[in-house]
């Protein structure tokens, strides 16, 4: 478990690619970090194959927006396709 203790929050908005999202998200777990999935809200989005995914936090802190949430909440950030 390389990533024990590190806290990664991954992107999602409205028409992410599901598996670009879900991927990383589930490999990161699998190497013992702490994974969040970061959205504007907490309201569900869907990828663009259907599937929900349920934001656990909001990415936008304020006016600083993602880079405000990573900051202050001390996760890195995953961008999915990015």
């Amino acid at each position: 478990m390389r990533l024990n203790g590190k806290r990664i929050a991954v992107l999602v908005a409205p028409g992410v690619e599901d598996l670009e999202f879900y991927v990383p998200f589930m490999r990161l777990q699998e190497e013992g970090a702490d994974v969040v999935g970061a959205g504007i809200n907490l309201e569900p989005v869907i990828g663009k194959n259907g599937l929900e995914i349920i934001p656990d936090v909001t990415a936008m802190i304020a006016e600083r927006g993602c880079a405000g949430f990573a900051a202050q909440s001390g996760y890195s950030l995953c961008a999915p396709g990015a």
